[in-house]
């Protein structure tokens, strides 16, 4: 499926890891984001944490509006 067996191949994810890697020394870098459920699954599921510098931090925010109100209240 496209854009998604790109990102299970073991040598893309190396690369991009020493990139990323390369970019962010020395700085240290936040990185934050509103709605951040899925997101926050999607690196702790697959390890993308465990990729990344320790200078590089990553800030889950409160959640959007969609996600963190009742039902009743949408729409």
């Amino acid at each position: 499926m496209k854009f998604v067996d790109e990102f299970r191949e073991p040598e893309v994810i190396t690369r991009t890891s020493a990139e990323i890697r390369r970019l962010a020394d020395p700085a240290a870098i936040t990185a934050s984001w509103k709605c951040a459920a899925d997101t926050a699954h999607a690196i702790y599921r697959f390890g993308l944490k465990d990729l990344l510098p320790s200078n590089i931090e990553l800030i889950h925010g409160p959640g959007c509006p969609v996600c963190v109100l009742p039902m009743g209240r949408i729409g």
